[in-house]
């Protein structure tokens, strides 16, 4: 609109000029006249110049303001864009129903080998009876332990010994020697390996199984584990004991005669097994 009106005033401003310079006999007839109509056009022209130049500088600054303003509400559309399309990759990600399970420690790994994270170690038939160490103290037990005991040593330091059990190989023999090599550092044995680290046993007839592992020399927390797998018919049986090596080397040989201690009876269904007062259920 400003570039429209300067254009136009400058026509009639012309044409202005035009009729000005058909009037020549006016113009010549009086000399101070003349000089003064000159002034008086120099002047209607700069005033004309700075009118122009105004509308000018107005109509720039506001196509300025209004590309300011388209661009603000661009990106303003490109925020609500954004925030919808977030809100429905929420909406999608809740159709996948997501369930958390609370499981204790001692016995994880082994349920998910096994494929089923619903093992239950609770034993079903064939309750054990066991005879505890002397300097043993029971402790509370728990979903996973059958069998919980503390050992203490010199120095504030003690060992954990605990008992569980899986219904059936509970993944097999090498996958939980590995887990076990794994809470020392250790990195996991192909099965030939692990063959040449096992000792093995019978108790009561059953196939036993002693693992003694260590952390690697010169670790920050040395640590040791004595471990038994004992495997009966229906299910299988670990016994473990982690501590210093220093105070599982004192203790190895009250954990073997506590794992050869353990007896195994056929239980009647509705009959209660007979428990002792060194004996865990």
């Amino acid at each position: 609109m400003g570039l429209n009106l300067c254009r136009d005033v400058h026509l009639w401003c012309r044409s202005r000029e035009l009729v000005e310079a058909g009037s020549q006999s006016d113009v010549t007839a009086t000399k101070s006249s003349s000089s003064s109509t000159s002034l008086e056009g120099r002047g209607f022209y700069r005033l004309l110049f700075a009118r122009c130049k105004g509308l000018l500088a107005a109509t720039f600054k506001d196509r300025g303001r209004r590309r300011v303003r388209r661009r603000k509400e661009s990106l303003q559309l490109d925020r609500i864009l954004l925030v919808f399309v977030a809100a429905l990759a929420l909406v999608s990600c809740n159709n996948e129903k997501i369930e958390v399970y609370r499981i204790p420690k001692e016995g994880v790994t082994v349920a998910m080998q096994n494929g089923s994270a619903g093992l239950p170690p609770a034993p079903v038939g064939n309750p054990p009876k066991w005879v505890k160490p002397e300097g043993w103290s029971e402790q509370p037990l728990s979903e996973m332990r059958l069998g919980s005991f503390k050992v203490a040593g010199s120095n504030t330091t003690s060992a954990d010994v605990s008992v569980t059990a899986f219904p059936g190989d509970a993944g097999g023999l090498a996958p939980n020697v590995n887990r076990w090599r794994g809470q020392l550092q250790l990195p996991p044995l192909e099965e030939d390996q692990l063959q040449q680290t096992i000792q093995r046993t019978e108790v009561q007839g059953i196939q036993t199984y002693l693992v003694d592992i260590q952390t690697p020399e010169n670790a920050p927390k040395p640590s040791r584990i004595l471990g038994a797998v004992l495997e009966t018919p229906d299910r299988t049986w670990f016994v473990k004991m982690t501590g210093s090596p220093e105070l599982i080397e004192s203790q190895r040989q009250k954990f073997l005669n506590f794992v050869k201690s353990f007896r195994f009876t056929s239980v009647t269904e509705g009959q209660v097994p007979e428990t002792a007062g060194t004996n865990m259920p």
